[in-house]
């Protein structure tokens, strides 16, 4: 489903309604096309302990190059980027 924002704005209860519906609603503006969906409903904390139990002694939830990539990246510093620059 395609809609600008003026039209997503004057509607939105129509569309909030499609999306909880499954619909993916495409919202085009000048700045780019946005994406208006439903989305599931994640894992919760308990789900996560659940899951966290169920491993193996000495296991980690990432596999061992994720891991190390998020280790790697944590070590590297990167400046902070502005949001106005294009």
């Amino acid at each position: 489903m395609e809609a600008n924002t003026r039209e997503f704005a004057r509607n939105f209860a129509h569309y909030r309604r499609m999306a909880s519906l499954g619909e993916k609603v495409h919202i085009s503006s000048p700045d780019g096309i946005f994406l208006f969906t439903r989305e599931g409903p994640g894992m919760t904390a308990s789900d996560l302990l659940a899951r966290l139990s169920r491993l193996k002694s000495g296991k980690g939830i990432f596999p061992a190059r994720g891991a190390k990539r998020i280790e790697a990246g944590a070590r590297i510093k990167k400046s902070a980027r502005s949001p106005w620059d294009a």
